[in-house]
């Protein structure tokens, strides 16, 4: 389930400009009643401020490059982003193993 948590943490981030402030500033708040193991929680404590600026973008060249048209979206259809890359992004760029 904590993956499942993850995703859900982050697209929340992505488009919850409110959450994302409340995730960067109190994360022990912004993840109460979400469970997380222990690598998935290190990627969030590592996030700086700017990280979800630049996983927009970097979803978008992913896109982009993939022939993609349109914006992101993690809940499915033609613009859906696979969570597998999302949190593939976020472990190697801001850590978590």
């Amino acid at each position: 389930m904590s993956r499942e948590d993850l995703t859900t943490i982050v697209s929340r981030a992505l488009t919850d400009e409110d959450f994302r402030r409340k995730l960067l500033s109190d994360v022990e708040a912004a993840l109460e009643g979400y469970d997380l193991s222990e690598s998935e929680r290190k990627v969030i404590d590592n996030l700086s401020p700017d990280a979800f600026d630049q996983l927009t973008m970097d979803l978008e060249d992913r896109q982009s490059m993939s022939g993609f048209l349109g914006g992101i979206s993690l809940m499915g259809g033609k613009d859906a982003v696979d969570a597998s890359t999302i949190l593939d992004l976020l472990t190697k760029k801001y850590g978590g193993s």
